[in-house]
């Protein structure tokens, strides 16, 4: 069984979602348990368990995911996809359940107030500054910016994110979510700025998770480098 990550957001009756921990799974030595990438070293076959038990545990059919590179790329997806070169992508195909992988980035899943579309986003500094948050709701010109529902998932919180004078330069409008340590580094409030950036598109309902990766049950890339994806996963109801 792969643990759930609880967190309350509230959506249509129509929409499912779930975020996955390591607390359990088929994932083995250093990617242990519920590994979900297949790009990060670990034998596929553990990888291909861990989602046909996800698969298994929701009652869905195709899982399409994303060949992540911290680009600005959002698509739309299709039936024929399982695997798409993105960072960012959505659907209004009941069949489509979306994924997003990650390990200290913030997982980002979207839908929208009547549940006739779902949508994934992966945001790491690049992603943000590469404006992926404005390129995807770019593509809903129909929808009212009020009438979307935004969960912010597990990512490294800003005591545990420092990063260089040349990342805080290019934040200028977001400096106050930037707090210079004694190593005239920044500690970076990832989170915190993306949430100020769907606001600033007309976007308020916001749930917010405020745990850690680096922290708790999760993957962290910052802490042990060579290590697994969680997913954050959601989905049309039959």
């Amino acid at each position: 069984m792969i643990t759930e990550y609880k967190i309350n957001w509230a959506v249509p009756g129509n929409i499912g979602y779930f975020i996955s921990t390591n607390q359990t799974g088929n994932s083995k030595g250093i990617y242990k348990h519920a590994n979900f990438s297949d790009q990060v070293g670990e034998d596929s076959k553990n990888v291909e368990s861990n989602i046909k038990e996800l698969k298994m545990l929701h009652g869905l059919n195709n899982i399409t995911f994303m060949n992540q590179t911290h680009s600005n790329t959002v698509l739309k997806v299709g039936r024929e996809h399982t695997h798409l070169d993105c960072d960012a992508m959505f659907t209004e195909d009941k069949t489509i359940s979306c994924a997003v992988l990650t390990a200290d980035c913030i997982p980002i899943l979207v839908t929208e107030s009547s549940g006739r579309m779902i949508g994934c986003i992966h945001a790491g500094w690049r992603g943000l500054q590469l404006k992926i948050i404005e390129n995807f709701f770019s593509k809903f010109k129909s929808i009212s910016k009020s009438n979307f529902r935004v969960l912010l998932g597990p990512c490294i919180s800003a005591h545990n994110y420092e990063v260089s004078d040349e990342i805080y330069s290019q934040f200028s409008n977001y400096s106050g979510r930037f707090r210079k340590n004694k190593s005239d580094n920044y500690y970076m409030d990832l989170r915190y700025i993306a949430c100020d950036i769907l606001n600033e598109l007309g976007i308020t309902n916001v749930t917010i998770s405020k745990s850690c990766t680096y922290n708790d049950n999760f993957y962290s890339y910052r802490k042990d480098k060579i290590t697994g994806r969680f997913v954050s996963l959601i989905w049309f109801k039959k």
